[in-house]
């Protein structure tokens, strides 16, 4: 996978609509998003409480929007239709409605399911009949089973889903056989649609017991920064994580609600906002191609002893050095205690098949600066923990510094 296409799956949900709180101050979601290195979000559209200036302002920082339909669609549609015109290119998505199963949509004389799937369908058929709209895609309503609808077809581009790993679980891979992400990978194969992850996330408070559980900030990032890999080498188009900033204050640990934030309520980033951060960082940063550098987007490589629980995806900078990244989804959270774990790391053997003229091992969670350094290497042991690390590999025949 080329680094540009995978940051565009990057993504992470706001609320600018909230006018009480962090998002008040929309200059900040603008300059996290730009720290970040993220340029999607998830918001609803325009409400009459925040100045719609504030909307373009995002949208010409380079903010890329999927809005989220409210009760009156027409109106959703329209303000969509209003920021696209004064900043084109601003709406990636127009999104169904939010969590039929936990807010009900009327539609029509229907109640349940089946008046938050025939809205979709018509609301499918204005986006489409809408020029100022052309290619913009729809992303389905959430909240419905899957299971007791046979089709999508007129009704969405995209299926979509919401996740949340519970008991401080990790997003695709534990030992109790829970693995959190494959219920969403299941509506996107089902209708055949591309996929994207709406809502994804771990609140910052640490509790202990059993269901929704929130963790420490580190075991935070780490859940968060897996997830984003895992989708990505799942082939999810984009994940949103839930969400950009803690609202509004809670000292007190009385709401979960104000906890999922990767930024404080006062701003300030937790780990995985710095991870990400280094993340996007180490993966932008690029060398001057050589002139006699043979372009191949191909890396021959071997992986032994890979845990089961282990996870690896490929990507490929625009300088034509590879990104390897690997990470291991063994336990990271004690339900019991409420404590962070952390497991030893595996010991993987990589083979590059052919002499690599240098390898780089990054671990985002402490620095977007490289750890260590091999030159001149065909076969490396790496240590792969809990957690995402990078290995860039600069092929013998191309530059690197």
């Amino acid at each position: 996978m080329a680094v540009d296409t995978f940051i565009q799956t990057l993504a992470v949900d706001t609320h600018v609509n909230y006018t009480d709180g962090a998002y008040a101050n929309v200059h900040n979601v603008a300059d996290d998003m730009n720290w970040l290195g993220i340029h999607h979000v998830r918001d609803f559209t325009p409400v009459a409480a925040v100045p719609f200036s504030s909307y373009v302002y995002l949208a010409q920082r380079g903010i890329k929007f999927n809005f989220l339909t409210g009760a009156n669609f027409e109106e959703s549609i329209a303000n969509a239709v209003k920021l696209n015109t004064a900043v084109p290119g601003s709406i990636a998505a127009i999104e169904g409605f939010n969590e039929i199963d936990n807010f009900p949509v009327a539609y029509k004389g229907l109640t349940g399911a089946a008046a938050g799937l025939a809205a979709q369908r018509e609301l499918y058929a204005r986006v489409r009949a809408t020029p100022e709209l052309a290619g913009v895609p729809v992303y389905d309503v959430t909240g419905y089973n899957p299971k007791s609808v046979e089709t999508r077809t007129d009704s969405a581009d995209y299926a979509n889903a919401h996740f949340y790993p519970q008991n401080g679980e990790q997003p695709s891979w534990n030992a109790n056989g829970d693995k959190w992400m494959a219920a969403a990978l299941y509506v996107g194969e089902k209708f055949q649609l591309p996929l994207v992850i709406t809502e994804f996330g771990y609140f910052s408070m640490p509790q202990s017991g059993w269901y929704m559980l929130g963790v420490d900030e580190p075991t935070q990032a780490k859940g968060i920064l897996n997830g984003y890999l895992d989708a990505a080498a799942a082939g999810v188009k984009r994940l949103y994580i839930y969400e950009l900033l803690d609202q509004k204050p809670d000292p007190q640990n009385k709401s979960a609600e104000m906890h999922y934030g990767l930024f404080r309520n006062d701003n300030s980033p937790k780990p995985a906002a710095q991870a990400i951060r280094n993340l996007t960082t180490m993966l932008n940063a690029s060398v001057p191609h050589r002139a006699s550098a043979a372009a191949s987007n191909t890396l021959t490589y071997s992986l032994r002893d890979m845990p089961v629980s282990a996870n690896s995806l490929l990507l490929q900078k625009k300088d034509g050095r590879f990104v390897l990244a690997l990470w291991n989804e063994t336990l990271i959270w004690d339900r019991a205690t409420g404590k962070p774990l952390t497991a030893a790391p595996a010991r993987v053997e990589i083979d590059f098949g052919t002499q690599a003229r240098r390898v780089d091992i990054y671990d985002p969670l402490v620095s977007a600066s490289a750890l260590a350094s091999h030159l001149d290497t065909r076969q490396l042991a790496v240590d792969i923990p809990d957690h995402v690390i990078l290995l860039e590999i600069t092929p013998a025949d191309k530059s690197g510094t």
